[in-house]
C-alpha cells in the first residue's frame, strides 16, 4: 500500500466498510453527508488516509487554507480518510464498521481503487458498501427512491424485500463503480446504494436524501442507527423547500408536472423522457430549468446539528 498513510494500526473484526465520494457520485452532497453523520453519531476515530499527491490535479481540486490575523492557521489537501467504529463487546453479532469519506480522484483511478480494496482486505473487511446520489427529475414531495447493486445474490434478495430497486444502467460512470469492479476481481463483496436528489433543489446537503440512504443502509445491515432526529430535520427541510416552491408559480407548475409523471410511472404507464431512470454515472446534466435558489432559510445548520448529535448519548430510535 504505497499511497496509504496509517496513523493508528487497526485490527477490526468482521468489518464492513461504508464509504462515499464527493464529486460526480454525490449530488447535493447527500452521500458524503450521510457518512459524516455516521462518523459523528458513533464518534468514529480517524486512523488512516490516502495520500492525495498522485491522484489529483490541484488546479482543479485546490487545497484549502485558513488565515487569521495574518497567520496561516490551517492548510488542507483533498482528503480520503478512514474512520473506525468498534462494535460494543455485548453485541451478539459483533461487527466493526470502517467509514471512508473521500473525493473522487482526477488521476490513476485503477491505482486508487486497488489501494482502497487492498487495504480493505488487510482490515479484514467482509463487504464494501458505497453510497451515491444522482440528480433526478423527481419531486421533493415524493419519498426518495433508492436503487442498488450488489455482488451477492443474497444481498440482492434483501434489497428486493426492503423495496430497494435493482439498478439498471449503461453509460459513463464514476469512482464508485471503479472500486466495485476492482473489489469484484479481488473477490471482495460489494454493495452500492443510490438515491435520486430532486435536481431543482439547490440547497446542500439535501437532508431528506441523506436520511433515505441511511435508513436503507440501516435496514440492510442492521446498524442500530438513531434516525428520528434526522427524520424530523429532513421533514423541516422539505417544508422549507415547499414554501419556496409555493412562492414561484413556474416552479410550482414544474413540480406538479413531476408529480404527475411519477404517478403515471408507478401505474406502469409510459412516461416521456428518462427522468426516473437512475443515472449511476452521477453526472448532474439534467436541465436546470426552474432551479430554486438556496437562501439560508432552506439550509439547516448542519454543523450545529452534528455537534448536538455527538453530545447526545442517543438511544435506539431507528424505525
Amino acid at each position: 500500500m504505497e499511497h496509504t498513510h496509517i496513523s493508528r494500526a487497526q485490527q477490526p473484526e468482521r468489518a464492513i466498510l461504508i464509504g462515499a465520494f464527493a464529486g460526480w457520485n454525490d449530488a447535493a452532497s447527500a452521500a458524503t453527508w450521510a457518512v459524516k453523520f455516521l462518523v459523528n453519531q458513533w464518534d468514529a476515530e480517524p486512523f488512516a488516509e490516502i495520500d492525495p499527491d498522485e491522484f489529483y490535479d490541484f488546479s482543479e481540486s485546490r487545497p484549502t487554507a485558513r488565515i487569521s490575523s495574518g497567520a496561516l492557521k490551517r492548510f488542507s489537501w483533498p482528503s480520503n480518510r478512514y474512520y473506525i467504529h468498534r462494535a460494543s463487546e455485548d453485541e451478539e453479532r459483533r461487527r466493526d464498521v470502517i467509514l471512508f469519506i473521500g473525493e473522487e480522484p482526477h488521476l490513476r483511478w485503477k491505482t486508487f481503487a486497488r489501494e482502497l480494496v487492498t487495504y480493505s482486505r488487510q482490515l479484514h473487511v467482509e463487504e464494501i458498501a458505497l453510497l451515491g446520489v444522482f440528480s433526478a427529475e423527481a419531486p421533493h414531495t415524493a419519498p426518495v427512491r433508492i436503487s442498488g447493486a450488489a455482488s451477492r445474490a443474497a444481498t440482492l434478495r434483501q434489497m428486493d424485500a426492503l423495496g430497494v430497486d435493482r439498478a439498471t444502467y449503461s453509460g459513463p460512470t464514476g469512482i464508485l463503480t471503479a472500486v466495485q469492479d476492482v473489489a469484484r476481481r479481488e473477490n471482495v463483496s460489494t454493495t452500492s446504494l443510490w438515491a435520486g436528489a430532486p435536481h431543482y433543489v439547490a440547497a446542500s446537503p439535501n437532508l431528506p436524501v441523506a436520511e433515505a440512504l441511511l435508513r436503507a443502509l440501516n435496514q440492510l445491515y442492521h446498524l442500530d442507527l438513531s434516525l428520528k432526529d434526522l427524520a424530523r430535520a429532513a421533514q423541516r427541510f422539505n417544508t422549507r423547500v415547499s414554501n419556496l416552491v409555493a412562492a414561484d408559480p413556474d416552479v410550482t407548475a414544474y413540480v406538479h408536472d413531476l408529480e404527475q409523471k411519477l404517478q403515471h410511472a408507478e401505474a406502469g404507464e409510459d412516461v416521456e423522457g428518462e427522468g426516473f431512470n437512475p443515472d449511476l454515472s452521477g453526472i448532474h446534466n439534467i436541465s436546470r430549468l426552474g432551479e430554486l435558489p438556496s437562501p439560508e432559510e432552506a439550509i439547516l445548520d448542519v454543523e450545529a446539528y452534528l455537534r448536538r448529535r455527538r453530545e447526545q448519548n442517543g438511544t435506539n430510535d431507528a424505525e
